[in-house]
């Protein structure tokens, strides 16, 4: 037995998160699986999620025809939630309009409200095909992404192009895929053939006097009073949210002849004189004809005209805008002096799989058929693309994986580089060999540290500094993680607990069940037996947590359940998926070094009152996980010491006479027994519905006095 001097109570804060790289007791915990941090510096088990409609129907829609995507009544059908994408959440109009959206299966469902539904505002749900659903790949290489900009909702896949939501779910295209029909446009015609006798040039076809012609320098009878010249036509489409198309392939060339001022067929008057001939005479006016291929979208058309090109500029200049979507002919009688501004050379929107928005802007970037290209709109108008405005961050064309506005900076990731774009035609690089490698994984915690998911770990951005953040974990990034499905990982910050949370697929699984935490300095992790698709923060006082996925396959039944899950709540509507939490602690040692033997006799846990309920407690010895000593009754709760904590009040509870009390600290005595170990664990496994919340630990520990410490150290050649 050691004397009173060998022996002491050593106590440990419970540290909130993993270490497992170092080997001292400084770093209490090697693994903490479904426990959370409270503000307190506590840890207890994670609760719920609770389903966010427990008696949902989703109303899905079919379509009259297949260019049709108004909503018609008549058509919809209850549907079930297919595969799920994506949730997302706004609130528009300054906070009057709530729009709760997810992405599941071909469709976007709209929450209903007061009325506890979904309905389907685009997509294709029901039987009839359409044109323009949405796509349903089950294995997508990159998640859905909503954002919002200019009151305005704007989703895309990287598959299906781009969509604008408003506050009243009308759903159309962002900006325009294509680019117009060039216009067709007739202007006069000179004779031919023996017709020169009795007509003049510019005589014939669409010759109708105007102002369009280039004048010549003499009005002398002989020489050209109006030149030669050639004109062309563009058109270009306006949208509802005031974006431009692409402008058209330019029209057919208008031409006009060069024409005397005083032709030969001018008749003479009654005193025998001929009648003067001015300009005006010999200027002609266009007919221009716009093709009618608007979009549904489309609002209005514009028309572009270049002056003269074969005396003056070829540029397009702005000839009218013609608002509605159909069919028009217009005349144009138009000089060239009275054009409007040149034409911004604008092109269609690409697919794209990034994006973010940075100072008025959508930035967009990985094109399909570009994906190491980043564009930027202008601003404003998240779907007009200047033709000009656009950049490759990486010098070899690596494909973008990641866009972010964060701290005034526009950063760009690749997989293994991040690039600065405030001069957005010179990208300065920020770091070489640290990248992105999932889009939805990038999120800012509220002290300003920018938080993604790279190839080998997690960095931080703050302060114009990358740094990586994940050290304590890197073993479960290289060993336990499904890497080849890294791209998929969505992450959220969680506003109750302040901390980064990412959903990423485990070794060996392609479902996205494991969900590392970080609070700025620790890691956890959650395992709640559900695939999230993604993650979102409500927009509102609410700040609730929500969540879209499939609960994992029951072993008997194999059944699964795909809903909203709202995170950090629980109710009796949902079974909830079975799972075990686990606190193991690291290895723990006499010294720094491990060279001293120790007795190890008792542990006690400081435990707040949270479940009346069991749990186990293992030990384990000189780095060996195989238990020593095991117990399963361990109370996780105290004695009632007359204050009725124990007792079950919760489920008579009245609103306005009940009460409530705060957690008391009780500390729980566990024998321990061990001998002469140089080492020694334990771990706390419990399994839901119980609940633990953990204070602090202690042990009560003496050093072994089994002869000299250094006896128990083996020479070269002992076994």
């Amino acid at each position: 037995m050691a004397g009173p001097t060998d022996q002491s109570v050593r106590r440990f804060i419970v540290p909130p998160g993993e270490a497992q790289k170092v080997f001292s007791p400084g770093s209490l915990a090697q693994l903490v699986k479904n426990f959370e941090a409270t503000p307190e510096g506590t840890l207890k088990t994670v609760v719920g999620p609770a389903v966010f409609e427990p008696n949902e129907v989703y109303e899905g829609l079919t379509r009259t025809t297949p260019s049709s995507s108004a909503l018609d009544p008549t058509y919809l059908v209850t549907t079930e939630l297919g595969t799920p994408h994506a949730v997302f959440h706004a609130t528009l109009l300054g906070g009057l309009c709530d729009m709760l959206l997810i992405r599941s299966g071909t469709a976007i469902f709209r929450h209903q409200g007061w009325k506890r539904s979904w309905v389907a505002i685009d997509g294709f749900t029901g039987t009839a095909i359409t044109s323009d659903h949405l796509s349903n790949d089950e294995s997508p290489r990159y998640p859905d992404q909503f954002l919002v900009m200019n009151d305005r909702i704007i989703w895309s896949n990287g598959v299906d192009h781009a969509r604008v939501i408003t506050h009243d779910g009308m759903v159309t295209r962002l900006g325009f895929w294509e680019r117009p029909s060039a216009p067709t446009a007739r202007g006069p015609e000179s004779p031919i053939g023996t017709s020169r006798v009795s007509h003049v040039q510019n005589a014939r076809g669409y010759a109708w006097p105007g102002r369009i012609g280039t004048a010549g320098d003499a009005l002398d009878g002989e020489s050209g009073a109006v030149l030669m010249g050639s004109w062309n036509y563009y058109i270009q489409y306006e949208d509802v949210h005031g974006n431009l198309s692409a402008l058209s392939i330019p029209s057919n060339p208008v031409t006009i002849d060069t024409m005397n001022a005083d032709p030969a067929y001018d008749s003479s008057g009654a005193d025998g004189t001929k009648s003067p001939t001015y300009i005006s005479d010999l200027t002609r006016q266009f007919l221009v004809r716009t093709s009618g291929d608007l979009p549904e979208h489309a609002v209005a058309t514009r028309i572009y005209r270049t002056g003269d090109t074969l005396h003056g500029s070829s540029e397009p200049r702005l000839l009218a805008r013609v608002p509605g979507g159909r069919v028009f002919p217009y005349p144009d009688n138009m000089s060239d002096g009275e054009l409007g501004p040149v034409a911004t050379a604008t092109v269609p929107v690409p697919v794209f799989k990034i994006m973010c928005t940075h100072q008025g802007r959508l930035v967009i970037g990985n094109l399909l058929g570009d994906p190491g290209m980043v564009r930027r709109s202008e601003p404003g108008f998240a779907g007009t693309f200047s033709a000009s405005d656009w950049v490759f961050p990486d010098s070899g064309g690596s494909a973008v994986t990641g866009l972010a506005s964060h701290g005034g900076y526009l950063l760009a990731f690749t997989s293994r580089s991040v690039y600065s774009l405030e001069e957005f035609g010179r990208p300065r690089p920020l770091a070489q060999g640290v990248g992105c490698v999932a889009p939805q994984s990038i999120k800012a915690l509220p002290n300003g540290m920018l938080v993604w998911l790279s190839r080998d770990g997690f960095y931080g951005f703050q302060g114009g500094q990358v740094v990586l953040v994940s050290d304590n974990i890197h073993r479960t990034i290289q060993n336990q993680v499904n890497r080849s499905r890294m791209q998929m990982a969505v992450a959220v910050i969680d506003a109750e607990s302040q901390e980064y949370r990412c959903t990423l697929a485990p070794a060996g699984s392609s479902k996205r069940t494991l969900t590392l935490c970080y609070d700025g300095q620790s890691w956890r992790r959650q395992d709640l037996g559900i695939d999230f698709a993604g993650f979102c923060q409500t927009d509102d006082w609410r700040q609730y947590t929500l969540g879209i996925g499939t609960t994992v396959a029951d072993a008997k039944t194999g059944a699964t359940t795909t809903n909203v899950f709202v995170m950090g709540r629980e109710t009796t509507s949902f079974d909830m998926p079975a799972r075990s939490m686990v606190y193991r602690s690291g290895w723990l040692m006499g010294d720094e070094i491990g060279l001293t033997p120790v007795h190890v006799r008792t542990m006690y846990i400081g435990l707040l009152d949270a479940c009346d309920d069991t749990f186990t407690v293992r030990f384990y010895r000189n780095g060996s996980w195989d238990e020593v000593v095991e117990m399963n009754d361990v109370l996780s709760v105290g004695p009632d010491d007359d204050s009725s904590v124990v007792t079950d009040i919760a489920g008579s509870a009245v609103v306005g006479t009940s009460k409530f009390h705060d957690p008391r600290l009780t500390w729980r005595q566990i024998p321990v027994g061990l001998e002469n170990v140089s080492s020694w664990a334990f771990q706390i496994n419990a399994t839901y519905p119980v609940k633990i919340h953990i204070a602090a630990f202690a042990f009560d520990v003496s050093v072994s006095t089994l002869g000299n410490t250094r006896g128990r150290i083996p020479q070269r050649g002992d076994t």
